[in-house]
């Protein structure tokens, strides 16, 4: 089975960057929430444009310079299997984790400070230990998967495309 995971939908040109809440997300929030966010280079900013309960949106406009970091974190979400609970060997208490990806913003105003703006949220099954059903199945061993392949490919092109530099906080 291929890794499952709910990552943006993501469209790259020379110049433009554009992500968008993916489609099984906005399901899951019955189409009640979507964030797009668009990274211009020649224009050397970012759109980001919030849609909620299909009444009211929101456009911000942030200059690149005005962009302090890329804010990177990760939170790793408990397993709900029922056999983790009922084993007795050391099993993972985390299969999946939760990424944020977002920016930290400086103030243009007098009195300096950094408001942070989420722009993509990301959820990825993590790597487990390759097991007989698999074997049986014929899924291929992945040794060198870390769990964060997804999210991080993000976070690179929008660091290749803003310059700002990356932290976890």
């Amino acid at each position: 089975m291929a890794t499952l995971r709910i990552i943006p939908r993501i469209d790259e040109t020379a110049e433009r960057l554009y992500g968008c809440t993916p489609w099984i997300a906005r399901l899951l929030c019955l189409y009640l929430y979507c964030r797009c966010v668009s990274v211009e280079r020649q224009k050397q900013r970012l759109v980001v444009t919030t849609r909620w309960l299909w009444l009211w949106r929101t456009v911000q406009t942030i200059p690149f310079e005005r962009v302090a970091r890329i804010i990177y974190r990760a939170q790793a979400l408990p397993s709900l299997s029922p056999w983790r609970y009922l084993s007795f060997s050391g099993s993972d208490i985390a299969d999946s984790a939760f990424f944020l990806i977002s920016i930290a913003v400086r103030s243009s105003g007098a009195y300096p400070h950094e408001t942070e703006l989420t722009l993509f949220s990301v959820w990825e099954q993590q790597p487990r230990e390759h097991d007989w059903l698999d074997g049986l199945a014929g899924i291929p061993r992945t040794a060198n998967r870390c769990g964060d392949e997804s999210s991080r490919a993000i976070v690179e092109t929008l660091h290749d495309y803003v310059g700002a530099p990356i932290a976890s906080h």
